[in-house]
């Protein structure tokens, strides 16, 4: 905020700033009256008498004659007015001075207060704060503690999984998923007809966990308009992987990101790149296992072998390859993640 008028600290800043020139002033003046020495003035005029070749004694120095000291009387009445002005100037910063005073003894009564809880750390206190900031003496405090490391390690993983599932949780609440109806439920298996949906997929050879991450890239990129012109497409879950051999497609894994809903396939941003393309998954009725933890070949296979005596429990007839489902990001702790396997089965 600016101020409308000068404040008392202002006023005797500039007092004293008057009187100083003013003084400066008058003990040059004093200094060329007491002086015994001749003045500058006194010299050149000597010098010149001295000049040869002149007619008049008077000539040689009457260009000079607008230069003068000041008289005795001038000196005195000038010396009377700084006196004068010191004292006015004196009287003005004693009035500043007392204003700030006065301005000062109004605050007192909210400062006190708080001046009176403050106090200086003992020297004791700043040694242990010292301490206490030692790394490797927090190192050693921490060793010679086996509870408190126990707790520190718990701790971080507890904070390390509220992170991930918080993420994850953000990530599913603006992730479309495909719509199913679920026909059946028993346990973890669920009988689901699909609906017709789009799909882009890639086909990557190798390692399943490397084909999926392979593919996985490939497809970002295209949603993301990273190799294509036009505008961004939006992430869904689950990603799909299913084996592709056959029928004339390339051998290895098929990755595949559903499209979300609002698309068709006129509508979608083409591929510019030969190893993405679209697809169109007809409406299908499909088994389907769902399962947490870290997906690997292990874990797989018993859910398969699950989903497979199932079919045979209930006699339902399998209609191509399993389709494998991962519905979390790749930081999700084990316990937090969603996998499924499907089949696609006669209806």
């Amino acid at each position: 905020m600016f101020r409308d008028k000068p404040t008392a600290y202002d006023r005797l800043t500039d007092a004293i700033s008057d009187i100083g020139d003013r003084i400066a002033e008058l003990e040059g003046q004093i200094a060329d009256r007491v002086n015994p020495k001749p003045s500058t003035f006194e010299r050149l005029k000597r010098e010149v008498s001295r000049l040869p070749g002149l007619p008049h004694q008077r000539s040689r120095w009457d260009f000079l004659s607008n230069l003068h000291l000041p008289s005795a009387d001038d000196a005195r009445s000038q010396l009377d007015r700084a006196q004068r002005s010191l004292r006015s100037g004196a009287h003005e910063v004693s009035d500043h001075v007392r204003d700030g005073a006065g301005t000062l003894r109004s605050y007192l009564p909210a400062i006190t207060p708080a001046l009176g809880s403050l106090r200086l750390p003992a020297a004791s206190d700043i040694q242990a704060l010292r301490r206490r900031h030692r790394p490797q003496g927090l190192l050693d405090h921490v060793r010679n503690n086996p509870g408190l490391s126990t707790a520190v390690v718990v701790g971080g993983v507890v904070l390390a999984a509220g992170a991930a599932l918080y993420a994850s949780n953000k990530i599913a609440e603006h992730a479309e998923e495909p719509d199913y109806d679920v026909v059946r439920k028993e346990g973890d298996i669920e009988i689901r007809d699909y609906e017709a949906m789009l799909v882009a997929e890639t086909v990557k050879g190798g390692y399943h966990e490397k084909a999926r991450r392979l593919g996985f890239e490939a497809l970002y990129n295209f949603i993301r308009a990273h190799n294509r012109s036009g505008k961004k497409i939006a992430m869904t879950t689950p990603v799909l992987q299913q084996l592709s051999e056959g029928d004339g497609k390339a051998k290895g894994w098929a990755i595949r990101f559903i499209m979300p809903s609002k698309y068709s396939k006129s509508s979608l941003p083409a591929p510019e790149t030969d190893d993405v393309r679209i697809e169109e998954v007809p409406a299908r009725r499909m088994v389907a296992i769902r399962f947490g933890g870290v997906f690997n070949a292990s874990l797989a296979s018993k859910k398969l072998m699950a989903l497979y005596n199932y079919l045979a429990d209930e006699n339902l007839k399998q209609k191509g390859d399993p389709v494998y489902a991962f519905y979390n990001p790749p930081w999700t702790p084990g316990f937090l993640r969603r996998n499924e396997i499907l089949i696609e089965v006669e209806s």
